[in-house]
């Protein structure tokens, strides 16, 4: 193989190539880039772990066909490194790979092709022209919250779910859960939810960072795939039953609080200074007109905060882990929060105030804890 490639075109393949290809795996191979020619005019750039599959198909003058693998990482600080402008590489004797561009040559130890593992061909794939910002957005707000328990790989994952007209995503560690709807018209009509797995999802949002408008969405043979511009992911879904999240969403609460959201995220950043490093616990109080956040660490001292509050109801006195409420405020844009109590025992539910005008939807559950 011998072909002339753009060093920025390259790099926009090998950029998401690298991360998915895995240096720690038994199979040496799934650390390598694959490089294959198609037709005069093209490369084909392939890498996977199996689970997570990305491909490229890239403009090149391909001088000679064929194909070679190289090591991911590698060949991604290479060519990264090399000044503007093309860029040559050619498969040498005994699978090594030749680069050069001006004065720079180098010679890197590769692997045939043909030992590399198939690819998921996304040509083979009915897909659907979807919103890039929706989709984003109902990764954002579900993201934080899937489990890196890895034992437990039925939460390992983000639940996707779709009517062709609305989607939602749903992730749960077991300590709290987050929710996101947004309007996604295209979609796909799933007769029931899908399983995306945390590593494949964060492959899809890094994908899709730069697009605006849409992109391609389809789902084959438990894989769900992404297609924008001249690259595609593939990621193979997580093959379990999700937990019946409906039933974790209290739906009877009688004790709402409404606030600034910007004032309550600052002060449990404030507040939870002073709790312990491996609970995040701060105590909620809840008063007429009053919401007061305390913290109390025999080993440091205890914090405090009282924030004005929309709320006429008995007082009530709560735990929560400080984290779990940050991480979802800081995914809500609306300047006004709802929190909805029960009893010093029952989870908390954080949402928006007010709902978009996009289609948005999103909620999040927080189970409490002793302080």
């Amino acid at each position: 193989m011998e072909l002339k490639i753009d060093r920025e075109v390259f790099l926009s393949g090998l950029a998401l190539a690298q991360n998915v290809a895995d240096r720690k795996a038994t199979m040496p191979i799934l650390a390598n880039v694959l490089l294959r020619s198609d037709g005069k005019e093209r490369v084909l750039l392939g890498a996977t772990d199996l689970g997570v599959t990305v491909t490229a198909e890239l403009p090149a003058a391909v001088d000679k066909e064929g194909g070679i693998t190289i090591g991911a990482k590698q060949l991604h600080e290479i060519v990264k490194s090399l000044p503007a402008g093309e860029l040559s590489l050619k498969r040498g004797e005994n699978n090594y790979a030749e680069i050069k561009s001006g004065r720079v040559e180098y010679r890197m130890v590769g692997m045939a092709d043909r030992d590399f593992p198939k690819l998921p061909n996304h040509r083979e794939v009915k897909f659907s022209k979807v919103d890039a910002g929706a989709f984003r957005d109902l990764i954002a707000k579900t993201f934080f919250s899937i489990s890196s328990d890895e034992t437990r790989y039925h939460l390992n994952g983000v639940l996707f779910e779709c009517d062709g007209k609305r989607a939602r995503m749903v992730s749960t560690d077991g300590h709290r859960l987050s929710k996101c709807e947004r309007n996604f018209a295209g979609g796909p009509e799933l007769g029931q939810g899908v399983i995306i797995p945390r590593k494949g999802l964060a492959e899809l949002r890094r994908a899709l960072e730069n697009t605006t408008g849409e992109f391609e969405l389809g789902l084959r043979e438990n894989h769900i795939f992404v297609r924008t511009g001249k690259i595609a992911i593939c990621v193979k879904l997580v093959e379990a039953q999700f937990p019946p999240y409906q039933q974790v969403i209290p739906k009877d609460h009688d004790k709402i609080v409404k606030l600034s959201r910007s004032q309550l995220y600052d002060a449990l950043r404030r507040v939870s200074i002073m709790s312990s490093d491996k609970t995040w616990g701060v105590k909620f109080s809840i008063e007429k007109g009053l919401l007061r956040v305390t913290s109390d660490n025999p080993d440091l001292g205890e914090g405090r905060e009282e924030l004005e509050a929309d709320y006429d109801g008995a007082a009530l006195s709560v735990g929560f882990n400080a984290r779990y409420f940050i991480d979802i405020l800081g995914e809500i844009e609306a300047p006004r929060v709802q929190l909805e109590l029960a009893g010093e025992l029952d989870p908390g539910v954080v949402r928006p105030v007010s709902q978009r005008d996009d289609g948005a939807d999103y909620l999040g559950v927080v189970m409490p804890m002793r302080i």
